[in-house]
This record gives C-alpha cells, sequence and structure tokens, in this order.
C-alpha cells in the first residue's frame, strides 16, 4: 500500500491532545528454562504449545521449571499505548497509577516525554514470554478498587472535567482488569459537552476475564453512550473472534473478513468505529468511512511481543489525533507494531517511516 509519507508527517505536526487512563502496571518478565546441557547452556520454551504440555504431563503431581528474568518494564494500557502516542512526538497526557508517593523507577523516562499525572499504586504482572505469544498473571489489588469516587476524590471535580475537555482524544483500558469501567466511562461522557469533538478510544483487553453478560451489557452501554461522544472500540484477533461471534459472524487471525462483515457488525454494535488488529491484517469501519483491510506483514521471530497490541492501538490512537484517512490510520498502525516486533520498543514519527520506503 502506497501512503504520501510528507502529509502523514504533515498531520502528526498538528494533531490534538490525547490524554491516556487509568490504569498502571509493572511487568515483570521472565524466559521458561526446558532444559540445561552438560555445558551448562540453556534451551528456552518457545511455544506455548510445548510448555502447555509439560503442564499437562504433569497434572496429578508436581513441576518444577526454571526462570530467567528478561525485563522490568511498565506495562498496561497507560503505558504500553502512551509509550508509542508519546513517542510520535504527540501532546500526551498519562492519567494513571504509577506511584502513590512517588513514580515506580520504571515509570520515570515517561517524565520527559509526557504529562504525567499519578493517583496511586501500580499493580505488577508476572509474564512468559515466548516467540508466539505470552502467559500473563497480573495481581491488580492496587487497582481493584479504582472507579470514579477514586478519581474525583484525588484530583478533585474540576481538574477532571478540565483534562477532559482539553482533550481531542480519550483513549481508556482496560475494561476487563476494571470492576468499575461502566460506570467511568459514563462519567466521563457526562463531562463531556454536547457536541463536543473529544473522541473515546477503547480497548477491553482480554475477554475471557469477564463473563459474557457483562461484556453484553457494557457493549450496549457504548452503544448508548455513543450517541453524545464517537467511539472508537479496538480488538485483537481473540477479542474480535469473541465479539463478532456475538452478532452471528466468524472471524479468522489470519485470513481477513469481507468489508460488508466488518460494517454489519459495527452497525449492530453502534459504534461510530471499530478496529481489529491481527499478526496477519488490520481492518476497521466507521460510519464516515468505507471498511478498510490492509495486510501486515507477518513477524516470524519478535524481539518483544509484550505491548505490541497497546503499540498498534498507540499508533491508531496517533492517526486519529492527526486526522488521517482510516486507510492511512490502519498501515501506520501496522507498520509501528512492526518495528516494535522487530526492534523492542515503539518508534518516533521519523523512524517508523523511514523503516517503511516501499
Amino acid at each position: 500500500m502506497k501512503v504520501d509519507k510528507q502529509k502523514i508527517a504533515a498531520a502528526f505536526q498538528a494533531a490534538a491532545t490525547v490524554l491516556l487512563g487509568i490504569d498502571g502496571y509493572v511487568d515483570e518478565v521472565w524466559e521458561l528454562v526446558e532444559n540445561r546441557d552438560e555445558d551448562n547452556k540453556v534451551a528456552l520454551y518457545t511455544h506455548m504449545g510445548k510448555f502447555a504440555q509439560r503442564i499437562i504431563g504433569a497434572a496429578g503431581g508436581g513441576m518444577s521449571v526454571e526462570l530467567l528474568r528478561k525485563r522490568r518494564s511498565f506495562g498496561g494500557f497507560t503505558a504500553n499505548t502512551g509509550n508509542a502516542v508519546a513517542k510520535l512526538g504527540l501532546d500526551t497526557t498519562m492519567l494513571c497509577m504509577y506511584g502513590k508517593d512517588q513514580l515506580d523507577p520504571v515509570f520515570e523516562p515517561f517524565n520527559e516525554m509526557c504529562r504525567i499525572i499519578s493517583i496511586g499504586a501500580p499493580a505488577v504482572t508476572q509474564i512468559f514470554e515466548f516467540d508466539d505469544g505470552k502467559i500473563m498473571l497480573p495481581y491488580i489489588e492496587p487497582i481493584i478498587d479504582f472507579g470514579w469516587k477514586f478519581l474525583v476524590d484525588a484530583l478533585g471535580v474540576e481538574k477532571v472535567a478540565s483534562l477532559l475537555a482539553s482533550a481531542g482524544v480519550i483513549a481508556f483500558g482496560y475494561w476487563s482488569s476494571m470492576p468499575a469501567f461502566d460506570e467511568v466511562i459514563a462519567e466521563i461522557c457526562a463531562c463531556l459537552p454536547q457536541g463536543s469533538k473529544t473522541r473515546i478510544f477503547t480497548d477491553f483487553a482480554d475477554l475471557r476475564k469477564r463473563n459474557e453478560p457483562s461484556l453484553i451489557k457494557t457493549l450496549a452501554l457504548l452503544k448508548e453512550l455513543n450517541k453524545k461522544v464517537p467511539m472508537t472500540f479496538s480488538m485483537n484477533e481473540h477479542e474480535a473472534a469473541q465479539v463478532f461471534a456475538l452478532y452471528g459472524n466468524a472471524l479468522s487471525a489470519k485470513e481477513p473478513p469481507e468489508a460488508a462483515c466488518i460494517e454489519e457488525v459495527r452497525k449492530e454494535m453502534g459504534l461510530d468505529e471499530i478496529v481489529v488488529h491481527t499478526p496477519y491484517y488490520a481492518a476497521a469501519a466507521s460510519s464516515t468511512e468505507t471498511a478498510t483491510i490492509v495486510p501486515q506483514r507477518f513477524t516470524e521471530k519478535p524481539v518483544r511481543t509484550t505491548g505490541a497490541g497497546d503499540t498498534f492501538n498507540g499508533a491508531y490512537v496517533g492517526s486519529i489525533a492527526s486526522k488521517l484517512s482510516m486507510a492511512d490510520r490502519l498501515w501506520f498502525a501496522n507498520a509501528v507494531v512492526s518495528y516494535f516486533l522487530n526492534n523492542g520498543d515503539a518508534p518516533s514519527l521519523t523512524q517508523v517511516l523511514e523503516a517503511n520506503n516501499d
């Protein structure tokens, strides 16, 4: 797909402000040792299925697997998505839980990239990375009680309203880890004036963490809120398969659906825009643009997978703030996540444009 890179660069220079929230995670990332040989060299579990077979084989007994620390880093929706947005040079505010009295050291680099407003302590996620995916075990007690009152008590209602009103895009997640998601997103929309040009972008994350009635209830709420504030709803291949099934449609991670199918689901959901991103393609449909599908170059051996979906989201949020067309939004987000998978971090605007010369 050919794009006008000068046009994209110019659009980002004139982008609206982005507000992200409201979570905070420290990721403890590990590799799992399959065995050590006589020379003390290790072989790692590189595929989740092989590790799963090891667990199944140990059923009824015990199992010990050695861990190798890979990194300790920031995580969660706000940090991973916001990192991508801020690296692209946009005016970015993170309303977050990065530390109660002081920031956890993993979040300190954000002070140089964007505005940080931390209202609580972060949660911790133990992550086991493989070449074909990851196992994430979050301990979310520090953020489980977050709700609208928590936010207002921390900042005051006037400051909260001011932050919301000044944002061109509000990116908000994750539904799966936030019991008060419905309450908070409804209050956010209530704070925005009628006719506001602000857009809300949301990602629910792993839908299997909540039951289907909860999902259906929240989707119905978003449909109603969309009448006042336009919503962009983003899903990876697993989340999209579950959502599409609710409306009688199947979805493949490798083979993109027909454009008409994406548009049909969007209309059923009653949202202004939906986005699907997989390792093989990205697709979107909106109320104002024709449904579009853009292929992705599959990354065989990624340097890093944790945070890839959020990095796609950050690039897409930045593209919304920059008012790019849907085709350009999808191309750009694909290009950013491809860079991330191959380099282990989100790129600057210059880096992503220079890395895609075709």
